[in-house]
This record gives structure tokens, sequence and C-alpha cells, in this order.
């Protein structure tokens, strides 16, 4: 799998987004919090336009993230995301279909699994959506192939771009209106449980698991 330098990179969303950003790719507009640089909600709504994602800038499975639509609720969604690491991240919400891809590199050729697509009964695919059953992931997406093959292209540019090895897994958002994929984030040590994305994708391929490793 990853090296120590690439999965330290991509543990840390914010400096995911800002070396995809650098790279070319399409990533949400999004500010960069410390604890203790004493940063108010009103600095940031000068910043980033409602809603935002708020979110433990180390960290996964959605814990402590919240999606705030008001501005009245932006101080306690900092101090939430805070109480579970140093570092916040605050992202623009970027509207559109939520997909998922699992890449690998084999014989030299970056590969792409079939895609899933995420559709959470909750207002975003938070932990309950991820690991309680509140959200359908739909593998392979039903999605026109121009449209997969966008997630696709800049699935294997991240992949280039991060120096990524073995199988890792990146999330993005489809924005319809401008027809762009938004790189969220790179998952380097991806599930591997029969309810885990990867080895969803893995089967939809043709493959057990035994075979695709």
């Amino acid at each position: 799998s990853c090296d120590a330098a690439t999965s330290a990179l991509t543990f840390n969303k914010r400096y995911t987004v800002a070396v995809a950003a650098f790279a070319g790719l399409h990533v949400a507009k999004s500010m960069h919090l410390f604890k203790g640089d004493g940063t108010k909600a009103e600095q940031i709504i000068g910043q980033l336009k409602l809603p935002v994602f708020v979110k433990p800038n180390n960290g996964g499975s959605s814990i402590g993230m919240s999606k705030v639509n008001d501005a009245a609720d932006l101080q306690a969604a900092v101090e939430k995301a805070f109480k579970e690491d140093d570092q916040v991240l605050v992202e623009e919400f970027i509207k559109g279909r939520e997909f998922t891809i699992g890449v690998f590199k084999t014989k030299g050729n970056i590969i792409g699994l079939p895609i899933t697509e995420i559709v959470s009964k909750n207002e975003f695919f938070d932990f309950q959506a991820k690991y309680e059953g509140a959200s359908e992931e739909i593998t392979p997406a039903k999605v026109e192939e121009a449209v997969a093959e966008k997630v696709r292209e800049n699935a294997k540019k991240a992949y280039l771009v991060f120096n990524c090895k073995g199988i890792v897994r990146m999330d993005f958002i489809y924005e319809e209106e401008s027809g762009y994929p938004y790189l969220l984030e790179i998952n380097s040590v991806p599930g591997q449980s029969a309810a885990s994305l990867v080895p969803q994708q893995v089967v939809a391929m043709g493959w057990t698991l035994k075979e695709f490793y």
C-alpha cells in the first residue's frame, strides 16, 4: 500500500486538497483552523459561502463532522470538530452526486474499479449513514459513461500526483452544473470488510478479494 509520506499527507484533509488544487484538480474552497487561533464564525462567513461542512482535519468515519446551513450554528460546529482534533477544515458545500472509487496500479497501469454512488438518507454521508445503514451504496453506479470517465480520469491523475501505491479509495462530488468532479479526500487504507466500498467494487469487477490481491 502507500508509503508513509503519502499516507501522512492524505490523512490530513487540508493538505490533500491543497496538493490536489496545485495539480489542477477541482476541490471545494476551504479554510484551515487551528485550536486556539481565535478564528470567529463571522471571519469564516466572510471568506466562505454557506452551507459549509465543518470537520476534524485528521480523522475518518465522519466523526465530529457537521453540515452548517445557518451562520448561527457555525461556532458550535467548529467547537464539536475541535473536540476530535487540534485542526479543523471548513469547506464550502458542493451540490452534486457523491461518488467513490477504488484505484490501484498493476503492471504499470493505473486502473479504476467500478464506481459506487453514495445516496445518504441523512443530510450527508455521516457515521450513521456509513455504518448503521442510513445510506444506499449503488455499485456499480448508474451513471452516464461520460461522467464516470471524468471521475476515473481525475482519480487516476490524483493517484499519480500523490504517488499512491496499492489500492486506495477516493471520494468525489460530481457537480452537474459545472460538469467537474471535485475531490473530497483520499483514503490510503480503505476498509476491507464485506460491507466496505472497495470490496463491493472488487466483486462488481467480477473478482473475489483473494483473486484481486
